[in-house]
């Protein structure tokens, strides 16, 4: 080494120094920007060459912090303290022949330290060849300490320092994008732009290593004052209130400044960003980010990203704020829907028990005749009124919301929710919107309810359609068995469609007799289902079971085609008897069933004339005109048509005259009364009278005691049906029956 540096070969040094601890680190006294770099070396006379040489050396205006370790364990040390060190002059040889290069690999690989740059030196040429330490380690130079003058270290100083600082400012680049990714992340979880703009606030504070402390201001829609919908630090405490009341003038003239240039602000020791907004959807939005101190060129760099993912994330924001209202809104009355109601019972099944909460459906009785008789837009003003009244009755906590068309709930605690305050629904101001309005309703203790949102919304919705068949506008409270009918009968429906499988379904057949003569002229088809361990299940359960899930349509098929073939073994017996098949709504409402009734009768060589089809009167009055079509077709067929239940619906003398059915069938409540003292016949007495004036057959059912079989005979009633005569009976018992008389 040349001797205006340190030693040459075998000379003593220029300076000599006494043994004394290694000094690590030099004082940090001055505030001018320096740059720290760490000789490790175990000769101190070369260490103290080193450190005049670079007393006066000066890179961008900073200069040099020299710090020494004397061997690899010492700069280690230094190193885990000192993360900032930008450049290591690092002796090959001290402890050990290889102890420099162990410490190269402890740095790259154990500390993870990629930024230091490392320059190895060494006195002894030849001990660590060059091009192999060069390729197999990370370094960036290798010289050997007789190499060393002045110019040639400020060379290596400046060559390495630049490349220290494009490493380190990649190293930060790239830390800070994994940051604003990260930070992306916790923005997408927001709901709503107060979180997100409080979480703004907390990422951008960490993205700069910076205490938390921010506003964010939204602009008011047509001009009006901003108000703070996010705040952090010192600013907490004006979270939600009006940017004007801010008490510190020059942050508020600041974010003012911001909003009305519709430009960002960079200050000393703030930035002040601005997202333009799309109105009405997204207002302007400013925001406050106290630093402390500028920000360098990469961190505005940073800066430049994160501002971009921001306004795409209040604009994100926006439309997850849109399509929430969209999902949980009703956008008739502005008031939550079903959807927002499921989460609601949902976050009440979560509290612990008691949780005081009771949820009350109601059902407007006036909505569809208002809509029908006054049109659609009436009857959403009647909506309107009614929303109004009830926000009225149950205010906030209790929340109101619209299920669907005329059909609401009101969610909240038990106290405030009471079904008598419906009383009160038709007082209010606005009696002209809707003079009248009836509610039934259904009253669940979600204390005793059990199961998910979905579970308890659907049972009240079915103890609101029994009120509403109740009517009179009944309050129907939950019970908790009500959960195991639900239950059984859902059950029972699966199991009704395995039974029509395994063909568990058969029929019975009761007798129906001519009163004058006392001769069987007919029977009646009843579905009986028996399990295969014989239990068997009244057909009061499964019929109705079948009608609401549409096995109904299947069951009454099998149920004809047993008829039909039943009819062919009485025929082939010598018995010539009608016998009647039940037919369903469901069935008739289908335009194939008539074909499906006459392929039937082919199918078993029966003739359509002596399978009798039989239809509740409800059916023949609210269901005549969609099934008056299959009715005529079945007529041309050849099948008669009687009128069961009759005296229970709504008789009309003009529907009786265009079908003119074969058979008018008495239901039994007018049967049972029938002889006893003082019993009032009059109505069955007029149907009597009403099938022998249009020439139908009238039939009794339900006829049990010789003395109502005595009265009808008397009054002129054709025929009877009841356990007076048969109870039902399979096939072979009646053929047998048939044949004994």
């Amino acid at each position: 080494m040349q001797t205006d540096l340190g030693l040459s070969g075998d000379q003593d040094p220029l300076f000599a120094f006494s043994d004394e601890a290694p000094r690590e680190e030099t004082a940090r006294g001055s505030a001018k920007p320096c740059i720290a770099v760490l000789s490790v070396d175990d000769d101190a006379a070369f260490q103290r060459s080193l450190e005049l040489s670079l007393r006066d050396f000066r890179y961008r205006d900073a200069q040099i912090e020299f710090n020494t370790a004397r061997s690899a364990a010492q700069a280690a040390e230094v190193l885990a303290r000192r993360p900032d060190i930008a450049l290591v002059l690092l002796d090959v040889m001290m402890e050990s022949d290889d102890a420099g290069l162990r410490l190269v690999r402890y740095i790259r690989e154990a500390m993870g330290n990629a930024q230091v740059r490392i320059v190895l030196v060494t006195g002894q040429p030849g001990m660590a060849p060059m091009r192999p330490s060069l390729e197999l380690l990370d370094i960036s130079d290798y010289w050997l300490k007789t190499e060393l003058s002045n110019a040639r270290l400020h060379s290596i100083l400046v060559g390495n320092l630049r490349t220290w600082e494009q490493i380190r400012a990649l190293h930060r680049a790239r830390r800070g994008l994994q940051g604003i990714v990260e930070a992306s992340n916790a923005l997408s979880r927001a709901r709503g732009f107060e979180d997100f703009a409080c979480r703004m606030i907390l990422e951008l504070s960490s993205l700069f290593g910076v205490t938390a402390e921010g506003l964010v201001c939204v602009r008011g829609e047509r001009g009006a004052g901003a108000t703070i919908i996010g705040a952090a630090g010192r600013f907490q405490a004006a979270l939600g209130g009006a940017l004007a009341s801010l008490g510190d003038g020059r942050i508020r003239s600041l974010i003012e400044t911001a909003l009305a240039n519709q430009a960002s602000l960079e200050n000393e020791d703030c930035q002040v960003l601005f997202f333009s907004g799309n109105e009405p959807e997204t207002a302007h939005t400013a925001a406050y980010l106290a630093t402390g101190r500028p920000l360098d060129r990469t961190e505005r760099e940073l800066l430049g990203v994160f501002v971009a993912n921001i306004a795409t994330g209040l604009a994100n924001v926006a439309l997850s704020s849109r399509l929430d209202r969209l999902a949980f809104e009703d956008p008739l009355l502005s008031i939550p829907n079903a959807n927002a109601l499921r989460r609601a019972v949902e976050q009440a099944l979560d509290l612990p028990l008691p949780r005081n909460r009771v949820l009350l459906l109601l059902d407007l009785d006036q909505y569809s005749e208002s809509c029908v008789s006054l049109g659609v837009a009436q009857g959403n003003e009647m909506l309107k009124a009614v929303v109004g009244r009830l926000q009225r009755l149950f205010p906030p906590p209790c929340m109101l919301a619209r299920l669907h068309e005329d059909t609401f709930a009101v969610l909240g605690p038990a106290d405030l929710v009471r079904p008598e305050l419906l009383r009160d629904i038709e007082d209010g101001p606005d009696e002209a919107a809707a003079p009248f309005i009836g509610v039934d309703s259904a009253r669940l203790d979600l204390d005793h309810a059990d199961g998910t949102a979905p579970n308890v919304l659907a049972v009240g919705l079915l103890l609101l359609k029994r009120a509403g068949v109740l009517g009179g506008g009944l309050t129907l409270d939950y019970e908790p068995d009500l959960d195991a009918g639900v239950a059984r009968r859902f059950r029972l429906s699966r199991d009704l469609y395995h039974a029509l499988q395994r063909d568990e379904i058969g029929v019975v057949f009761q007798t129906q007799v001519e009163l004058a003569t006392g001769r069987v002229v007919g029977a009646e088809a009843l579905a009986r289902w028996t399990r295969p361990d014989g239990q068997v299940i009244p057909p009061g359960e499964f019929i109705a079971i079948a009608e609401a899930n549409g096995l109904i349509v299947p069951l009454g098929l099998r149920i004809l085609r047993q008829a039909c073939a039943a009819q062919r073994t009485l025929v082939a017996a010598g018995f010539r008897l009608t016998l009647a098949v039940n037919v369903s709504p469901r069935q008739l409402a289908r335009a194939e069933f008539a074909q499906e009734a006459a392929a039937c009768c082919k199918a078993f060589a029966v003739d359509p004339r002596t399978i009798e089809l039989e239809i509740t009167e409800s059916i023949a009055v609210e269901h005549h005109k969609s099934a008056r079509g299959v009715l005529d077709r079945l007529k041309e067929m050849g099948f008669p048509l009687a009128i069961d239940d009759f005296g229970t619906g709504y008789s009309s003398l003009t529907l009786l005259q265009a079908l003119h059915p074969a058979k008018l069938k008495i239901d039994r409540s007018f049967v049972t009364p029938l002889g006893d003292p003082g019993s009032d016949t009059s109505i069955t007495e007029m149907m009597v009278r009403l099938g022998q004036r249009m020439k139908i057959q009238v039939l009794a059912e339900g006829v049990e005691t010789q003395r109502q079989a005595v009265w009808l005979r008397e009054q002129g009633c054709h025929l009877a049906q009841g356990f007076l005569f048969a109870r039902p009976e399979p096939l072979d018992a009646l053929v047998a029956r048939l044949g004994s008389r």
